[in-house]
């Protein structure tokens, strides 16, 4: 698997978010699923580096919150962020303190993200 520098991924999701922004002129409300493949003795780093990064993240505009799931097995972490636009969200990518966090993040993990837009919610009967 090639290896790509802060750069390299900063482009990557600009592409990713130039597709999912032509909804018609309007902003499009997002969710970022990440999906990390961690080694179990580190999942709890990862776990901790991830949180002190959504500090930072929690204060930019357009965020709207996250969560973060651990998995019982110790080998994956999913964390799901809220945004009101894929705009906003690409904005972290320009804030010095959330990239050298995300670096951390990534040095124990890399995350395969998925940018998603809502399609139906359903709430018990």
């Amino acid at each position: 698997m090639e290896r790509c520098g802060p750069q390299d991924r900063r482009r990557q999701f600009r592409r990713v978010c130039a597709r999912y922004a032509q909804g018609g002129g309007e902003a499009l409300k997002v969710t970022v699923i990440g999906i990390f493949a961690v080694a179990a003795e580190k999942q709890q780093d990862l776990v901790e580096a991830i949180n002190r990064a959504g500090e930072v993240v929690r204060e930019l505009p357009g965020f709207l919150g996250s969560a973060l799931y651990a998995s019982v097995d110790g080998t994956r972490v999913v964390n799901q962020s809220h945004w009101t636009s894929v705009e906003s969200h690409a904005a972290v990518l320009e804030d010095p303190e959330a990239m050298a966090l995300a670096e951390v993040m990534f040095s124990i993990a890399k995350p395969d993200p998925i940018i998603c837009v809502e399609r139906g919610e359903f709430s018990p009967a």
